[in-house]
C-alpha cells in the first residue's frame, strides 16, 4: 500500500510538472507567434512609410547633388528640417542616404555618419537592384540620434526626379519602443490567464490520476516486455543496415580488384607456359598462385556482399549435410564429437547445394576453433512454419556482446595474427542473405554459441541429378567481338582467344563497338561501362551469341538465361565457356535436322 501511495504521489508530481510544461510551451508558442506577427506588421508599416517618403517626398525634394556628394552648409540644415518635419514622425529615429555605386553616406540626421561607407556592400547592391530589406537592429555603435536604442530598420531604392533608375539607397530607422509596449500589454494578462488555466486543470484532473495508478501497475509488465522486444528489433535493424553498408563497400572493392586479378592471373599464365628457364617459370607460377589466392579472397567478399552467382534449385538440407558429413568429421578432428539431429520430414528450400555445404563447413570450423579442438558439435535441422532451420551449436568459450555484434563483419577475427582471414562467417552471412534467408547467433561468455540459419520453404520440385559431360577447352574459327572499357582486360582476352584460332575484334567503348562491321558469332562484353551497360549493348550488336563478363554478379543477368562468366576467370574457363556456346548451337541444329 505504501508503494502504491508513493507511486501515486510521484505520478501527481509528474502530472503537475508535465501539464505546467505543456501549458508553458503552448503559451510560449502563442506568444512567439503573436510577437512575430506584431513585428512583421510593424516592419510592413515602417516599409510603407519609407516607400511613401521616398516616392512622395524625397523624389521631389532631393537633387542629384544630394546623392552624389556629402551634404554640407545650408543644404544640410534644409534637409535636417525636411526630415524632422515630414519624415521622422511617430517614433522615427534616423535616416541615411547612400549614393550609388560605392554606398557612401551623403546625408544622415546623425551628421557624424556623413561620408562613412556602407558596412554591407552586398546588401546595398541588392537593394540598389530594386529589392527592399528590413531588419531589427541595435543602434549602439554609430552614435547620433537613437544611440543604444532598439530599432526597426528598412532599406529601399532611392530615385530622384528625372531618373528612371535608383541613384542610391534610403534607410529609415523607427523606434522599437512602441512595439515592445504593445507586446507587453498582451503578455501580462495572457500569462495570468495561463496560470488560472493551469490551476483549473490540476483541480479537475488530479482525481483521475489516482485511478490511473492501478491500471499503470497492471500494464507495467506488459510495457516492459514490449520495450525489450522493440529494442531488440531496433538493434537487429541497425545491425542489418551496417552489414548492408559494409557489403556494398566490399562488393565495389571486389569488383574493381577482380579486373586487376584477371590481368595478373592471365598474363602470369602466359608467362608460365611460354618461359623455358626453370627459375623464371617458377617466378611466374608463384605470381599466378598468389593471384589465385587473392581471387579466392575477392570471391569471399563477393559472397558476403551477395554479388556472387548462385545456381539455386530445390534442396533438402539433410542431403547437403550428409554429402559432406565425412569431410566434416575429418576437418574438425577426432576430439570433437559430431551429433546430427536431422528432421526426416524436412521441407525443401531454394538454394545452391554447394554453397549450403560451404555454410555448414564454415560454421563447423568456427565452432572447432571456439572449442579449441575439443568438445561437442551439434547440427540440427527442423521445420519452423514457412521456414527451414539449420542450427549449429558448440559448447566452446562463447562470445561477449561486443564480439557477437561484429561476428559477421569481413576481416573481423578474434584469432591471433596470421591464423585465418576473418572471412569465414562473413561468407556464411552473404550466402544465407543471397539465398533469401537470415542468420542469427546466441552466445555468452562460457555458454558456447548457437548459429541458426533460416531459409524460406520453396514449392520448386527437386531436379533429378544429371551427369554433365565436361566441355573441352578447344578452339575455333568464329568471329568474336570483345568489348571492355579496361584496356588491359580486353587485350588479354584477345590474346587468349586468338591463340585458339578465333578471329577477334576489340572495342573499348560502346560507340567503338557500333562502328565495327558485323555480324559476329559472339559478343563478349563487360556489363558495367561508362556509356551504357552490356545488356543494352547486346541489343544493338548483330551477334548470334552473347556472353557477359563482370567483376560481380549482375541481378538483371542472373534473372535471365544469358551466359555469364565472373571475373577473374582462367584461360581454360574462358575457352570452355565460349566453346560450349558454339557446340550447343551445333547440337541443336543436328537435332532439328
Amino acid at each position: 500500500m505504501t508503494s502504491v501511495l508513493a507511486h501515486s504521489t510521484r505520478l501527481h508530481l509528474r502530472f503537475a510538472v508535465v501539464t505546467a510544461a505543456v501549458i508553458a510551451t503552448a503559451g510560449a508558442g502563442l506568444f512567439w507567434y503573436v510577437q512575430r506577427e506584431v513585428v512583421r506588421q510593424a516592419e510592413r508599416n515602417v516599409t510603407s512609410r519609407a516607400v511613401y517618403a521616398e516616392k512622395s517626398i524625397l523624389r521631389a525634394e532631393l537633387s542629384a547633388a544630394d546623392v552624389t556628394r556629402p551634404v554640407t552648409g545650408a543644404r544640410l540644415k534644409h534637409l535636417d528640417d525636411l526630415f524632422v518635419n515630414r519624415v521622422l514622425v511617430d517614433g522615427g529615429l534616423r535616416v541615411k542616404i547612400y549614393r550609388a555605386p560605392d554606398g557612401r553616406v551623403t546625408y544622415s540626421n546623425a551628421h557624424s555618419l556623413i561620408g562613412q561607407p556602407n558596412d554591407d556592400i552586398e546588401e546595398f547592391r541588392h537593394v540598389l537592384g530594386g529589392a527592399t530589406v528590413r531588419d531589427i537592429s541595435q543602434l549602439n555603435h554609430e552614435g547620433g540620434p537613437g544611440k543604444d536604442v532598439k530599432a526597426l530598420e528598412v532599406y529601399v531604392p532611392l530615385r530622384i526626379r528625372g531618373q528612371a533608375k535608383p541613384v542610391g539607397v534610403f534607410e529609415l530607422y523607427q523606434s522599437y519602443a512602441p512595439l515592445a509596449a504593445a507586446i507587453r500589454s498582451f503578455v501580462l494578462p495572457f500569462a495570468g490567464l495561463l496560470f488560472l488555466a493551469l490551476i483549473g486543470l490540476w483541480v479537475t484532473l488530479f482525481p483521475l490520476v489516482q485511478r490511473m495508478v492501478r491500471a499503470i501497475e497492471r500494464d507495467r509488465s506488459a510495457r516492459k516486455t514490449a520495450e525489450l522486444a522493440l529494442e531488440e528489433t531496433s538493434e537487429q535493424l541497425r545491425q542489418s543496415q551496417k552489414m548492408d553498408a559494409i557489403g556494398r563497400l566490399a562488393g565495389c572493392v571486389a569488383h574493381d580488384f577482380n579486373n586487376l586479378l584477371l590481368a595478373i592471373n592471365g598474363y602470369a599464365d602466359f608467362l608460365a607456359t611460354s618461359i623455358d628457364d626453370p627459375t623464371q617459370k617458377r617466378y611466374a607460377e608463384e605470381i599466378r598462385g598468389a593471384g589465385e589466392r587473392a581471387a579466392e579472397l575477392t570471391h569471399q567478399l563477393l559472397v558476403f556482399s551477395r554479388r556472387q552467382v548462385l545456381q539455386k534449385r530445390a534442396v533438402n538440407l539433410n542431403d547437403s549435410i550428409r554429402d559432406i558429413e565425412a569431410m566434416l568429421r575429418r576437418l574438425i578432428g577426432e576430439n570433437v564429437t559430431v551429433e546430427l539431429r536431422l528432421d526426416p520430414d524436412l521441407r525443401l528450400v531454394a538454394a545452391d547445394p554447394s554453397q549450403m555445404g560451404q555454410v555448414l563447413l564454415n560454421l563447423a570450423v568456427n565452432a572447432r576453433d571456439a572449442m579449441s579442438g575439443r568438445g561437442t558439435l551439434t547440427v540440427t535441422t527442423r521445420n519452423d512454419g514457412d521456414e527451414v532451420v539449420l542450427e549449429v551449436v558448440d559448447d566452446g568459450a562463447g562470445m561477449d556482446e561486443e564480439t557477437r555484434a561484429r561476428v559477421f563483419e569481413p576481416f573481423f577475427t578474434t584469432k591471433p595474427v596470421g591464423q585465418g582471414t576473418g572471412l569465414g562467417l562473413s561468407t556464411v552471412y552473404g550466402i544465407v542473405a543471397q539465398s533469401g534467408g537470415s542468420i542469427d547467433v546466441r552466445s555468452g561468455p562460457g555458454r558456447g554459441a548457437a548459429f541458426a540459419v533460416r531459409l524460406p520453404v520453396t514449392d520448386l520440385a527437386p531436379e533429378p541429378a544429371a551427369a554433365r559431360r565436361p566441355v573441352q577447352a578447344a578452339g575455333g574459327a568464329e568471329r568474336i567481338l570483345v568489348v571492355d572499357d579496361e584496356k588491359v582486360v580486353r587485350e588479354l582476352l584477345a590474346q587468349m582467344l586468338r591463340e585458339q584460332g578465333y578471329e577477334v575484334a576489340l572495342a573499348g567503348s560502346v560507340a567503338e563497338a557500333r562502328r565495327l562491321e558485323g555480324p559476329w558469332d559472339l559478343l563478349l562484353t563487360d556489363v558495367v561501362m561508362p556509356e551504357t551497360d552490356g545488356v543494352s549493348l547486346s541489343k544493338q550488336i548483330d551477334a548470334r551469341h552473347v556472353m557477359f563478363i563482370s567483376g560481380y554478379d549482375q541481378e538483371a543477368l542472373v534473372a535471365g538465361d544469358a551466359s555469364f562468366l565472373q571475373k577473374p576467370f582462367s584461360r581454360d574457363a574462358l575457352m570452355r565457356a565460349v566453346r560450349a556456346l558454339f557446340d550447343e548451337e551445333r547440337a541443336a541444329v543436328r537435332t532439328l535436322a
